[in-house]
């Protein structure tokens, strides 16, 4: 007979939904990070149970840990950020603006385009850029509530494992006599 850890793993299904619920939630409402949804959908958590061990694993797109943490200044870049803030730009639609703020007619929107994103890109390799901390603030307000759960859930395991051995060891004494 194994230690089975039923309510373990229930109260870290329900920290790993906890997490990913709140971790959406601020992803959401502070909305930097937030523009096709995919982070947002790509949001999840694997739960792993072996014979001696469980694991909890959190998943979501590559890029969300650089909105997670943030960027700091690089100085130059390898080419990998351009054409992703190139189709940002034209995905949000943004556009020139003349000295008063106001915006400026396409003259040749693909080099307008360009123009723009090479201006973001040289900005973010220069000075970087504050992280969101959605998944940290979210797994830490997660975790604050856990290790009491699941010290509680492992007892209800331990004590349903002791009451289950000492049934079986009763139950073969008695046979045996």
């Amino acid at each position: 007979m194994k230690l089975e850890l039923e309510a373990t793993q229930k109260a870290l299904n329900k920290f790993g939904k906890d997490v990913i619920i709140k971790a959406a939630t601020y992803l959401k409402t502070r909305r930097k990070g937030y523009d096709t949804g995919k982070l947002f959908k790509s949001l999840d958590y694997d739960l792993g149970v072996a014979a001696n061990s469980i694991s909890l694993k959190i998943r979501m797109e590559d890029y969300g840990f650089a909105i997670n943490d943030g960027r700091g200044k690089s100085g130059g870049g390898s080419g990998v950020l351009f054409p992703k803030i190139l189709e940002w730009v034209k995905r949000k639609g943004l556009r020139p603006r003349n000295s008063k703020g106001q915006y400026e007619a396409w003259r040749n929107k693909a080099q307008q385009q360009r123009g723009i994103a090479y201006v973001v890109t040289r900005k973010i390799h220069r000075f970087g850029y504050k992280g969101t901390g959605f998944f940290d603030d979210a797994f830490a307000q997660s975790y604050k509530k856990l290790p009491k759960k699941l010290t509680q859930a492992f007892a209800l395991d331990l004590e349903n494992f002791l009451n289950f051995t000492i049934d079986e060891i009763n139950g073969n004494n008695s046979n045996t006599q």
